[in-house]
């Protein structure tokens, strides 16, 4: 129990919320959030390493656009994510400890690919 205490502290100090008391119906949007940020990391991957890699090529696009494409999915992954953590947290979600350890791993993965997206484009304005 002091473990779930220590974490949920934690995690109200950095996503900086005050907790509020939960009403059970507000908590449709943090999970709709939360869904729609899982449906566009999702859709980044797809993107990412199926459609552009083979579309772009065929219609004569360059993959600087691909690029663009890509990173303002990341960002805008992330920004749902941790907001709907942010929700979770401030409205103490009964199922909050359920959507962080996936929550966390997507965060990290979408943080490698925008990080190794970003190197990209430094090296291309290098060139």
């Amino acid at each position: 129990m002091a473990f779930t205490e220590t974490l949920d502290t934690w995690m109200t100090r950095m996503l900086r919320v005050t907790p509020q008391v939960s009403d059970d119906n507000a908590s449709a949007p943090a999970e709709r959030a939360f869904g729609l940020s899982l449906a566009i990391s999702g859709l980044r991957c797809i993107l990412q390493y199926i459609v552009l890699p083979i579309a772009l090529p065929l219609i004569g696009l360059a993959g600087g656009f691909s690029l663009a494409i890509v990173l303002v999915l990341d960002v805008l992954a992330l920004t749902l994510l941790i907001s709907s953590l942010r929700f979770f947290w401030r409205t103490r979600h009964p199922r909050r400890f359920d959507m962080l350890p996936l929550a966390g791993v997507i965060i990290l993965l979408v943080l490698g690919s925008l990080s190794f997206d970003i190197w990209n484009v430094i090296n291309a304005v290098r060139s």
